[in-house]
């Protein structure tokens, strides 16, 4: 099943995600840029890893940790920026084993997978001594990816929330209403206003209005989210155990399925092979659908708005709205890609090393917002922000606007990435999703299928 998966600082996070899953050994490279500078005798050192991402990305990070080594004399932070073959939780795996790791790290992998291991240090005292890292100045489902047997072991500095996201001019063409409050609450309406846009010639989709929520995108990584919006859930964190299965997520993809048969004549590969649906180009360099006005409804994440105008939307106006409710749900909620800071175990100077982390919390990540992307999630970041790009296209009264709705949408988020075996478990997941897809298995025996497999992955961790 073709998919578009999200770009995160220049590397497809879906891919990461996919590598970070394979079982870790002992590594002799580590391939990095290296940002050490000249080191005053006495001076602590902070060594603070990057997974990896775009030059912007890195410059930006250099820049924090340049303001705040002069701000705390006796500090020296140095950046390292991972450029290597090799997977970088293996690499970082290998370091803490070997008793030398980086005194902290952005991770784009849970937290969870590394705190079942024991290979984090737990930040709770840190946390209640500090000015802006308190348990209670974070969202709730995002600061659960970070907890595991009662302890804290990650930050969640950046998040950018999910919404439905449509092409307002293309809506009052159609004589749609097009704004926010008009748009459909439930499965049922979107799954009504999406006819109005869908066009087929022959076997080629010229158009679309809303493809099916696990047919693109990243669909494994955002089924947490239609699962709770139609009720349900894919790990229920409190007993440690998969709920794959249930009644609901049965509800939930057989919607989807009998969507792709009434809508796109029941063939997700004449659907892939058409375009590439959603805001970046196909791998085989097809034009983005959303930009060429092609498809008129997606589900994505805050990251758009500093990457929507890489190709130029043949539109002005776009808006964004809630996840519609579905046949057994009965609210709104929402879902997040993170970004997490973490500390290893054993470091030695754990203090000074989430002293950092508690400034990148609040002035980090106003720094990397303005440059790159990821919303802040602090509550000690002011409201009006607003990313340049979205100044520039739009103004800066829409852009603060959107930028405050993402930041809402952290408030009502599922908690997701928040197994110990999250990687192992996407897999799955996307496997069962393309059995259905495809129509290999149905639903409830995909579903059943991988309900079973991650429990018992689960099990061995725990």
């Amino acid at each position: 099943m073709a998919t578009i998966g999200r770009p995160t600082h220049g590397v497809r996070r879906r891919d990461f995600l996919r590598a970070v899953g394979v079982g870790g050994g002992a590594l002799a490279l580590f391939g990095c840029d290296d940002d050490s500078g000249p080191r005053a005798d006495g001076d602590a050192e902070v060594l603070f890893w990057l997974p990896g991402g775009s030059d912007i990305f890195f410059t930006t990070h250099k820049e924090i940790a340049s303001a705040f080594s002069k701000s705390n004399q006796g500090v020296k932070v140095r950046i390292h920026r991972h450029t290597g073959q090799q997977v970088f939780m293996e690499v970082l795996l290998a370091r803490i084993a070997a008793g030398n790791p980086p005194q902290a790290m952005v991770l784009w992998e849970t937290p969870m997978s590394l705190a079942v291991r024991g290979s984090l240090t737990g930040l709770d005292e840190f946390m209640a001594a500090s000015e802006n890292s308190q348990e209670n100045n974070w969202p709730e489902a995002l600061l659960a990816s970070c907890q595991f047997e009662g302890q804290t072991y990650g930050l969640p500095f950046q998040a950018d929330s999910y919404a439905l996201w449509y092409n307002q001019d293309w809506f009052e063409e159609k004589g749609i209403p097009a704004d926010r409050d008009s748009f459909p609450k439930t499965w049922d309406e979107l799954r009504s206003l999406s006819k109005e846009f869908t066009r087929w010639k022959g076997d080629k989709l010229e158009a679309a209005g809303f493809i099916p929520g696990f047919l693109v995108g990243d669909p494994a990584e955002e089924l947490p989210m239609w699962a709770a919006s139609n009720g349900g859930q894919i790990f229920d964190a409190e007993n440690q155990r998969y709920v794959i299965d249930s009644e609901s997520n049965v509800e939930m993809l057989e919607f989807f399925l009998s969507w792709l048969d009434e809508e796109y004549q029941g063939n997700i590969r004449k659907v892939a092979e058409s375009g590439a649906w959603g805001a970046y180009p196909g791998e085989q360099g097809q034009p983005p659908a959303f930009q060429n006005q092609r498809l008129a409804m997606m589900l994505t994440g805050a990251w758009v708005m500093g990457d929507l105008y890489e190709v130029e939307p043949k539109f002005e106006h776009w808006n964004i709205a809630s996840i519609p409710v579905g046949p057994s749900g009965s609210e709104p909620t929402s879902g997040y890609w993170p970004n997490w800071l973490a500390i290893p175990a054993g470091v030695d100077n754990a203090e000074g090393a989430f002293a950092y982390l508690d400034h990148l919390s609040v002035d980090g990540a106003l720094a990397l917002y303005a440059t790159a992307t990821g919303v802040p999630t602090n509550a000690n970041v002011a409201g009006g922000i607003a990313p340049s790009r979205v100044v520039e296209k739009r103004g800066e009264d829409f852009a603060k606007e959107a930028t405050d709705f993402f930041r809402r949408q952290l408030d009502i988020a599922t908690p997701m990435w928040n197994s110990p075996v999250q990687s192992f478990a996407t897999d799955q997941l996307r496997r069962a999703l393309e059995q259905v897809a495809n129509k290999a298995v149905r639903p409830r025996a995909a579903l059943a299928e991988a309900q079973r497999v991650c429990q018992a992955e689960l099990e061995s961790v725990l």
